[in-house]
């Protein structure tokens, strides 16, 4: 990405347990998922950040199927230029990939922007 880009953030906000199964029950998804997604992720964009919360996760509720649905949440944030391409991209792999790997009726991106990102290192530039 150059300095030239104008970039926005994606949130994706991703379950920690799979839906409930006819018992209510909820299954933790594997680590591996958030890793193999990151991985997926990192080399489409050059990195990203995995949130995942020790102390009180966030939640997502939404009104679903006539009741309200509630899922403990990690989050993936992914600076990306603003281009068609990149939200076309995002947009299949959140159909083709990530609805099946998490198991889910929908997988929510919101995009934010546009964001000014300055990296910090010890060459100056």
């Amino acid at each position: 990405m150059g300095s030239s880009s104008r970039l926005v953030t994606v949130l994706i906000p991703l379950p920690l347990t799979y839906n409930p199964d006819v018992a209510g029950a909820r299954r933790p998804i594997e680590a591996s998922k958030f890793d193999q997604t990151m991985e997926e992720i990192a080399q489409r964009f050059g990195g990203g950040v995995l949130w995942r919360f020790r102390n009180d996760p966030p939640n997502g509720y939404w009104w679903n199927k006539g009741h309200l649905s509630k899922d403990v949440l990690a989050a993936i944030e992914v600076d990306v230029p603003d281009t068609v391409e990149t939200r076309s991209w995002l947009e299949s792999f959140a159909r083709t990939i990530l609805l099946q790997r998490f198991c889910q009726e929908a997988i929510y991106l919101k995009f934010v922007g546009p964001i000014e990102t300055v990296v910090v290192t010890t060459v100056k530039t």
